[in-house]
């Protein structure tokens, strides 16, 4: 879910847009001030000649009415949901300025700059003619959070398929929505449990993804989303089979890095989708006309879609360790420091070799936190890192529960040292040191 409902897409959108505008104003503001030190040395004839420049080129100034804000709805059944989730906000258009909190992925509207709509009575009526009222999650949570999240009680098993389930909202001030979604058809594979970790290999360097599946009723289109460190790769396809090469780079990060990082366990999941979901995130807003999204919320704008998923592979990501620091670690040093290491283990892959000397190599892998050491989330998390000569920087990611340590978002330390041999000496930014790894043989 995106800072605007109107540009919401798969991919996500930029919640530094705003930052980023900030930064270009301040550099602006800057330069303005250069140029007015600068002009103490002008002469007063020049002085005059800028002052009847000025005064020919001065534009004039029209001050543009804000846009009415619109009802932004987006929702969507899942055959492997627990419950269905709609989200309901209002488009921004400059009247409202907002500061939010630090991103919480439970907490997607207000979190996200966004203006939520609450209070709202929302109904999901069932193809049978059964009635299902939702319950705003700021109701029902302990500590308040959950505005313009709309939940019904109604698991994903039991939805019926390819039968239109009604969808109908009424606000506070009496604005109302109305929208309509058939689930295609097809098994839904299930999610796996929690903490779990894959077992089959994928050595990106010779191996290649190839996935099939069964065409089902009711589907629009087949969505294929690959999960990655640095962001989801995502597509529509027509047919039941998409193959996908280990050394694939990611279109949707303008860095196009690796889809596959070596270490990484990654997720790709094949859905089935209706026509709604397809229309909706394969359009978006045009720069210049602001048209493009086919929206058939009626009302207002968004999505009320469905989705089954037919397809789920999930690998550990594997690459040779037969270069440069590439290779297992475990902590060495004394019985003491063993005891006291805030990370047990390590294993290095080298992503992207130097194509200069002076340059450094690019790791990544993943980690194990040490005996007696408690965090929320994983046990075991991803990293990335560099290497050049002998000079070490890891940086080891964060282990918060909704990336599960696998996110490049963020960081819970870095070890910066240097490698001996098969010895890795260095300290930790947060947990201090040193700290000894000795590669494994």
């Amino acid at each position: 879910m995106g800072s605007d409902p109107v540009g919401s897409h798969p991919t996500g959108s930029d919640p530094l847009a705003s930052r980023s505008q900030r930064g270009q104003s301040q550099e602006a503001l800057a330069r303005t001030r250069q140029g007015v030190r600068h002009l103490r040395y002008l002469t007063p004839a020049v002085l005059s000649m800028l002052a009847l420049l000025g005064t020919a080129c001065e534009i004039e100034k029209v001050a543009i009415q804000r846009p009415p804000t619109q009802l932004a709805l987006h929702g969507m059944l899942s055959a492997t949901a627990p419950s269905q989730v709609v989200l309901l906000e209002h488009t921004r258009n400059g009247s409202v300025q907002l500061i939010a909190p630090p991103f919480d992925v439970t907490d997607p509207v207000v979190s996200d700059e966004g203006i939520a709509e609450t209070g709202a009575i929302m109904t999901l009526q069932a193809p049978t003619g059964e009635p299902y009222v939702a319950s705003e999650d700021n109701t029902t949570r302990v500590d308040g959070k959950g505005q313009g999240i709309y939940r019904f009680g109604l698991a994903g098993s039991a939805l019926q398929r390819n039968a239109p389930y009604q969808l109908s909202v009424q606000t506070k001030s009496g604005a109302t929505l109305n929208a309509e979604t058939s689930v295609p058809g097809g098994t839904a594979v299930a999610d796996p449990a929690p903490g779990f970790l894959p077992d089959a290999l994928f050595d990106r360097t010779r191996d290649t993804m190839d996935l099939r599946w069964t065409a089902v009723p009711g589907a629009r289109s087949y969505f294929v989303r690959v999960e990655t460190p640095y962001g989801p790769l995502s597509f529509f396809t027509e047919s039941t089979y998409v193959r996908l090469p280990g050394m694939l780079r990611n279109t949707d990060v303008i860095s196009l890095p690796r889809v596959f990082v070596p270490g990484f366990p990654q997720t790709v999941t094949v859905s089935a989708v209706d026509s709604n979901y397809y229309d909706w995130y394969r359009t978006r807003n045009d720069a210049i006309s602001g048209e493009g999204l086919v929206s058939r919320v009626r009302g207002g704008i968004g999505v009320f879609g469905s989705l089954v998923r037919l397809r789920m592979e999930q690998v550990h990501v594997i690459a040779p360790q037969s270069t440069s620091i590439a290779g297992e670690y475990v902590a060495g040093g004394s019985d003491l420091e063993k005891s006291i290491a805030p990370y047990s283990s390590l294993s290095l892959y080298v992503e992207s070799p130097a194509s200069r000397s002076d340059q450094p190599d690019l790791l990544t892998g993943r980690y194990t936190i040490g005996v007696g050491w408690k965090f929320t989330g994983c046990q075991t998390c991803g990293l990335f890192g560099t290497v050049q000569g002998t000079a070490v920087t890891l940086a080891l990611l964060e282990t918060g529960l909704d990336t599960k340590g696998w996110s490049a978002r963020d960081t819970v330390d870095v070890f910066t040292g240097t490698v001996t041999g098969d010895t890795l000496v260095g300290k930790y930014r947060f947990k201090g040191g040193p700290f000894h790894f000795v590669r494994k043989r």
